[in-house]
């Protein structure tokens, strides 16, 4: 109320003075800018009264056993993002009153939990941003009480806050933090020394990527399962059908079942994985779906042996189905990296496999390592090991349809009956022409 008086009584002197144009307008922004001197006078003198305790190495005893310490650097915070808001602006807890006391003596059970508490106040001001990072992978992780999952001020700092202005993507920070193989993965790539040799790929017209540009920043999503990395790449590479079309045949098919990193990556190790799919929508089994039925299956069998077998398949997909008739899958077969730091190893193209062998021929060794993959309601992917014989076994052969590479897999059974099919082929015309000699020649001597 007072604010709008104080604003009411400026108006009103505005409009009794005789001013031209460009002198009112100077008068208000002299005013908004002297406010805006006066409320910042304020701030930092409330904060300077946090500060003068806080910038001392003090600890607090929680209920964990455990000494968190209530130490902030002055220039650190007065520097930071947060420079000009108030403590008590996140610290609401302790608000305007007396400091330290017994009512402001908050008990914290773990430094974990403190940091949870104060994580809701990043919304307050932070609307959109916080609201993206709900539906990431980290809070998914939080939420089912991961606790190393990441926190805004795991990445931001509590008191240090940086723009992001201030932050040098080339050094990894803050992803390295908790990624740092991938990070060094990443680094050592076509991607990474781009970005470090003047943050260019193909002269000059795009700039090398980082970790944000394929996950982004705040709504973190894993890329593995089904098309998104295809899509993180192809948003990029938006010529890469027209360049394949050159040389490789079918590269439409390639690229629906080959993934970017399993030709880009030429030292990783490949696998078939085996993804878990909605046969009606098309979508990855698992996550926010549900599909808790078939997920039990999969860790039942991984719990025994850690083997999935034809036969076991067979039996999976049929018993899902009939304890959940709304349950109808299959599962999408694509040859990937192994591990996620290989994907990041990403080379030049012109060191790309580009050996036909090396798939299309028995015994090649992507598929010597088979996987069978779901998403997890965290948003990660959990793999279960399969037998290699999956792809070549009759048993499986309806629930990996989506799946056959011509040399790489093989199913036995076919090959017997394509064998006989030709067989028939050619013994049916000579049969049928050895048949009617025979019959013509005993014709011709009983006519004698």
């Amino acid at each position: 109320m007072k604010g709008y008086r104080h604003k009411l009584v400026i108006a009103m002197l505005l409009a009794c003075v005789p001013l031209d144009g460009n002198t009112a307008v100077n008068v208000a922004e002299n005013h908004v800018m002297e406010s805006s001197e006066v409320v910042l006078r304020a701030v930092l003198k409330k904060n300077t009264r946090c500060l003068k305790c806080h910038s001392r190495e003090k600890f607090k005893s929680l209920d964990d056993g455990e000494q968190m310490s209530l130490q902030v650097l002055p220039q650190a915070y007065l520097s930071s993002a947060h420079g000009e808001v108030t403590c008590i602006g996140c610290h609401e807890a302790i608000g305007n009153r007396k400091h330290p006391s017994r009512k402001t003596n908050i008990a914290v059970s773990s430094q974990r939990e403190y940091s949870l508490q104060l994580n809701q106040s990043c919304r307050n001001c932070h609307t959109g941003k916080y609201t993206r990072y709900e539906g990431s992978i980290h809070a998914s992780l939080v939420s089912k009480g991961n606790t190393i999952a990441p926190l805004c001020t795991d990445c931001h700092s509590a008191h240090a806050v940086e723009s992001m202005a201030v932050y040098k993507p080339v050094t990894g920070l803050p992803c390295k933090n908790c990624h740092a193989d991938i990070f060094d993965a990443y680094a050592a790539s076509v991607h990474g020394k781009a970005r470090k040799n003047g943050n260019v790929i193909r002269a000059g017209h795009i700039q090398a990527p980082v970790c944000a540009n394929c996950h982004r920043a705040h709504d973190v999503t894993a890329v593995a399962f089904g098309d998104n990395l295809k899509a993180e790449c192809l948003g990029c590479h938006e010529d890469v059908k027209l360049a394949h079309d050159r040389w490789l045949p079918n590269a439409g098919l390639h690229l629906d079942v080959v993934s970017c990193a399993a030709c880009h990556a030429p030292v990783a190790e490949r696998r078939i994985d085996l993804q878990l799919v909605d046969n009606i929508t098309r979508l990855p089994v698992g996550g926010k779906q549900g599909h808790e039925v078939l997920q039990k299956q999969l860790e039942i069998i991984d719990q025994a042996d850690g083997n999935i077998d034809p036969l076991r398949l067979w039996n999976l997909v049929r018993q899902c189905g009939q304890q959940d008739k709304a349950l109808n899958i299959t599962l999408r077969g694509r040859m990937e990296v192994s591990s996620g730091a290989e994907a990041h190893r990403l080379a030049r193209s012109g060191l790309a496999v580009r050996n036909c062998d090396s798939c299309h021929q028995s015994g090649s060794e992507p598929f010597e390592d088979v996987v069978i993959s779901i998403i997890r309601p965290d948003g990660r992917t959990l793999h279960y090991q399969a037998d290699k014989e999956i792809l070549g076994s009759m048993a499986s052969v309806g629930s990996v349809s989506d799946f056959y590479v011509l040399g790489g897999t093989r199913v036995k059974l076919l090959d017997i009956l394509l064998l006989l099919a030709i067989f028939a082929g050619f013994a049916i015309p000579a049969g049928h022409f050895t048949m009617g000699r025979i019959i013509r020649k005993k014709e011709s001597k009983g006519g004698q």
